[in-house]
């Protein structure tokens, strides 16, 4: 009865959470028939219509009564509620893209196609988010993500996610990126702003490519290059880092920061690697969709992340899935079908 009752509290926090994000977007009225099917979708990696007559209901009212400035508006007050329960230290964050594949013909601009080898699709819809990478299991929280289009500005969209986990924080100790986001003009904002970072590169260019060639372990000095933006030429200097054979792999940074060997640059970065992990986790939960309106497929997303936020908050030790189960049939059956549960 204690165990039960211990999970009460975590499940009354979630369910919560939802209410309050459907309610500020749909009213009060409608919230209640939302919630229980969502969370059923997520515990099964399902669709909504699977568990719920009220899916077409619910894609009608994201579709016309929603803008996307409305999700951002609702998810972040109810995300800056939560900021007063999260690390107040120092935290690393991590920016990236995420992809839920596509497997259409419909052209929108939302739906990018996709290049890289070995994906079983052609396209997808893609997510540019931002994650807390603290090196601890349970603490590797994703905080906000934006809808990606073609054509969209990186930098300023890298900026608007910044800006807003900037002040859930009392410090941010780096900011990672992977080589896709390698631009000059990131690389600049970065620098402009004194955002402390860490930027996996691409070997490219000549005097990149001889320098690579000519360290035989590790190099660390000053990069300048020149920016161009509003029709003017800007100088800017970052510090570069070859870092070579560590896993058989030569590795080449952009950094604010100072590293002393290549295995301190590496240690840092492969922090970083634990968002692939965060994405297994979100996928693990995930609301399906066949959805061709980003907005509708943006609302999940985001619900989703919201879900994952208040998993960690509540500190469980079950797996995500295990938790919204209990959420689906009740603490106490979930213990009696699962009674080596009963002591976390």
């Amino acid at each position: 009865m204690l165990n039960t009752c211990f999970m009460i509290q975590p499940i009354k926090l979630v369910k919560g959470g939802l209410k309050k994000l459907f309610s500020s977007l749909f009213g009060k009225k409608k919230t209640s028939t939302y919630v229980q099917p969502i969370i059923d979708a997520a515990c099964n990696k399902g669709y909504v219509e699977s568990y719920s007559n009220k899916a077409d209901s619910l894609h009608l009212n994201i579709r016309k009564k929603i803008y996307e400035e409305d999700l951002q508006t609702s998810f972040l007050k109810l995300m800056s509620s939560l900021a007063k329960y999260f690390r107040k230290d120092k935290v690393r964050l991590a920016v990236d893209f995420q992809e839920q594949g596509f497997y259409g013909k419909t052209n929108k601009p939302h739906i990018i196609g996709t290049s890289y080898k070995g994906k079983s699709y052609p396209k997808a819809f893609k997510f540019l988010t931002v994650s807390i990478l603290t090196g601890y299991k349970y603490e590797r929280i994703p905080l906000y993500a934006l809808p990606w289009h073609i054509g969209q500005d990186l930098v300023g969209s890298v900026e608007i996610l910044l800006s807003v986990v900037q002040k859930w924080f009392s410090k941010i100790e780096v900011v990672q990126f992977d080589r896709g986001f390698h631009s000059k003009e990131l690389i600049g904002f970065l620098e402009d702003n004194e955002i402390p970072y860490l930027m996996h590169i691409k070997k490219q260019g000549k005097y990149l490519k001889k320098l690579i060639e000519a360290t035989k372990s590790f190099y660390r000095g000053k990069y300048r290059f020149k920016m161009n933006a509003n029709k003017s030429c800007f100088p800017v200097e970052t510090n570069l880092f070859v870092c070579k054979n560590i896993e058989k792999k030569d590795w080449l940074f952009a950094s604010s920061l100072w590293f002393n060997d290549k295995w301190q640059a590496r240690n840092l970065y492969k922090n970083r690697w634990q968002i692939e992990t965060n994405y297994a986790v979100h996928n693990s939960a995930r609301i399906m969709s066949r959805s061709t309106d980003y907005i509708v497929r943006y609302f999940y997303y985001l619900v989703d992340v919201l879900l994952q936020v208040l998993w960690r908050l509540c500190a469980c030790k079950i797996p995500i899935r295990t938790f919204l189960f209990s959420m689906v049939v009740g603490p106490k059956k979930m213990l009696e079908k699962k009674p080596y549960f009963a002591g976390t």
